[in-house]
């Protein structure tokens, strides 16, 4: 019986989450065909949320100037990209629904601007790298600072947001728009080794790697994308295996399957 184990799990000073899975034995051939499935369903399917637009002192481009900040208004919207959010409750997102959340920053000087500071509203994101630096502010001016957060799937350049999404953040105008980045998943790669049975038969194994941006495990974004390929090839199973076998792969298989991740992890 093909079996899955977590192998090697930690967490980095950047929050980066890193787990390694031994999936074994696989028979001759099969090695690939499963990793690069899952490596290509969690490269590209996984949902995450990332900032897409920012609104800064109501500056009308990201090469106005403003006084009183050391950073530019680039250098600004650089560290926006870099915070991590992360669904409070921790759930699944809907692949096909597409969530925005608003974030707001009124804030006075002389200080020290950091993620953690951002004000969003109850039970909707978090925020992984609290003390993520965003700009210094350097006189006693105002900083008012309002960024929009959307859910999405890879990654989106912001000349492609400007044609396809609606750019408005909330009820200001002229928004600054970031390339954003949805995908958690940082890196994704596997190795095949070949092993031998107890009778001596040649076998393969699977050493798959992940390494997230912290707002998912590893071990639930393999879950996920386990999911995701069972919902992919159960509708192209013929009718009258659908209906004979539905309980089956819909039940029984799904479960056994998260039994023995949440087993074995």
């Amino acid at each position: 019986m093909t079996t899955i184990n977590c192998i090697e799990n930690f967490i980095d000073k950047n929050f980066n989450h890193y787990s390694s899975f031994l999936i074994q034995p696989l028979e001759k051939g099969q090695g690939i065909t499963l990793g690069n499935s899952l490596r290509r369903t969690l490269l590209s399917d996984l949902t995450g949320f990332s900032a897409t637009a920012v609104k800064i002192n109501n500056l009308a481009h990201e090469f106005a100037s403003i006084s009183g900040i050391r950073e530019d208004v680039l250098e600004i919207l650089l560290n926006i990209r870099e915070i991590i959010f992360k669904p409070v409750f921790n759930t699944h997102l809907d692949r096909e629904t597409r969530s925005i959340v608003y974030s707001f920053l009124h804030i006075k000087g002389p200080i020290l601007v950091t993620a953690g500071m951002l004000k969003l509203p109850k039970n909707t994101l978090e925020i992984i790298n609290p003390n993520l630096h965003i700009c210094s502010l350097t006189t006693d001016s105002d900083f008012f600072l309002e960024i929009k957060i959307e859910s999405g799937k890879g990654a989106i350049l912001n000349s492609q947001e400007k044609k396809q999404m609606d750019i408005k953040v909330g009820q200001t105008s002229n928004p600054l728009l970031l390339d954003s980045i949805y995908s958690p998943i940082k890196r994704a790669n596997y190795q095949i080794r070949i092993i031998y049975d107890s009778k001596g038969n040649l076998k393969e194994s699977l050493v798959f790697e992940i390494l997230t941006n912290g707002s998912i495990t590893p071990k639930r974004a393999l879950q996920e994308s386990i999911k995701i390929l069972l919902t992919l090839f159960y509708p192209l199973v013929t009718k009258s295996l659908f209906e004979k076998f539905s309980k089956i792969l819909k039940g029984k298989i799904i479960k056994r399957l998260q039994k023995k991740l949440t087993k074995n992890f």
